[in-house]
């Protein structure tokens, strides 16, 4: 007797949605959050403070950036525990690891070669200006005495950001989804940022309704973030939400991923 013929890979070919459901990843973020709030809260306190203390030696620090894709596809694994009725536990931070480590710290360097590259390019377009920015400091900056200094660096300033938004934009949409795709579908490194980059462009409008809804909650965080003088704290508070917001947003776009069985 033959054996059976394994069954083939499902289809990982994203489909477009309303731009409503943008919102409703949030709304499904949220829900897995309240799910477990003080675990949520824990893990994201747990990985902004090694983070920032590894972040002190610039070499662990770039280590810190490559394992990043790990710990997302680990968390995200923790929601999908949470929506099948399981605990969030610690050790869904290492799944990534242990399940699809290589590839998930590919996904890293490449992102993270990527953004180097991108930061010598704004370096070598507005590198005078920034210095000179770099020199007023923040009191600087906001000392009216500076004012036309200020609007005579305005023009560099602006074309090496709109060059370093331009080009980083790409970037965040192909690892966007990728570390899930590999996580929960064995999708290759490339194939991942491809399959990611092609979901985020196709859904256009659901990623713009995304988007403003997470700079809202940016926004309205940003007096605490001054206050502690961490720029990036805005985001580290939105984390218990938008990481399950990620996984929401993987789900629907992905109708053919074998996350959505079992």
């Amino acid at each position: 007797m033959e054996a059976p013929e394994p069954a083939p890979a499902p289809s990982l070919e994203p489909r477009r949605v309303p731009a409503a459901r943008g919102w409703a990843w949030i709304v499904e973020g949220f829900l897995l959050f309240r799910a477990a709030p003080l675990q949520w809260g824990a893990l994201t306190v747990l990985l902004f403070v090694a983070l920032k203390v590894v972040g002190i030696i610039p070499v662990i620090g770039l280590v810190a950036v490559l394992a990043a894709p790990n710990f997302l596809a680990g968390l995200a694994h923790g929601a999908q525990a949470l929506e099948r009725g399981k605990p969030l536990r610690a050790g869904y931070l290492l799944s990534g690891f242990l399940k699809s480590g290589a590839p998930l710290i590919t996904i890293g360097a490449l992102s993270l070669a990527a953004y180097l590259g991108i930061a010598m390019l704004i370096a070598a377009l507005g590198g005078d200006a920034l210095r000179q920015l770099a020199e007023l400091g923040p009191g600087g900056m906001a000392d009216p005495a500076n004012q036309a200094k200020l609007q005579q660096l305005a023009p560099e300033l602006t074309e090496a950001m709109l060059v370093g938004i331009g080009l980083s934009l790409p970037v965040v949409l192909a690892t966007w989804f990728a570390p899930l795709l590999v996580f929960f579908d064995d999708a290759g490194v490339v194939p991942s940022l491809w399959l990611s980059l092609k979901a985020c462009l196709r859904n256009v409008g659901a990623f713009t309704v995304y988007g403003a809804a997470v700079m809202a909650g940016l926004v309205l965080l940003l007096p605490f973030s001054l206050a502690a003088r961490q720029l990036d704290l805005g985001w580290w508070m939105l984390a218990p939400i938008l990481i399950p917001s990620v996984y929401a947003g993987y789900k629907d776009l992905f109708p053919g991923s074998r996350v959505r069985q079992g």
